[in-house]
């Protein structure tokens, strides 16, 4: 069943982030630990707001009562933005990230937006694209752009935009 989280999810939520992948792999394609809101129990806490952190909308992935993952997203004029999707790494290969994906698009049907948009990441030093790159291709997902920012350039990655139609 996937649902709005709550703010009781928030320490299974934070387990997910630090523990799906590990820190050395993210070197080069995401902000350290430190510096990502989700990795922090306390600093989630400060900022969450009903099912919300920000403008950004959280739902998880529930079976018999334990989150097997989450989504975060974002409603924006003519698409939903998928900002974030992780799937406890014992959990992975089960379908819930397939799940969680389609749970998106048709949410932006049922809003009436046009696309999904969503961003992955480039490693600047290898140019190797992070592993979710082929799981967007195949679920038929266009690279839009690929874009340059200040968070990129201080941690070695660039962000690969993609974007797929789901409303005619």
């Amino acid at each position: 069943m996937i649902r709005f989280a709550t703010e009781r999810d928030i320490p299974r939520i934070v387990r997910i982030n630090r523990t799906t992948v590990k820190e050395d792999e993210l070197v080069g394609y995401a902000l350290p630990a430190d510096k990502r809101l989700l990795a922090d129990e306390d600093r989630l806490r400060t900022v969450w707001a009903g099912n919300s952190v920000g403008e950004l909308l959280v739902y998880v992935f529930e079976e018999e009562e334990r989150i097997l993952g989450f989504t975060q997203i974002r409603v924006d004029q003519n698409s939903v933005e998928l900002d974030n999707i992780m799937v406890a790494i014992e959990d992975q290969g089960k379908g819930v990230g397939g799940a969680l994906v389609e749970f998106v698009e048709n949410l932006a049907r049922n809003l009436g937006k046009q696309y999904v948009t969503l961003g992955t990441t480039r490693n600047t030093k290898t140019g190797v694209p992070w592993r979710s790159y082929n799981f967007w291709v195949k679920r038929g997902y266009a690279v839009e752009r690929e874009i340059e920012t200040e968070e990129g350039r201080t941690y070695g990655f660039t962000e690969i935009r993609f974007r797929k139609k789901v409303l005619n």
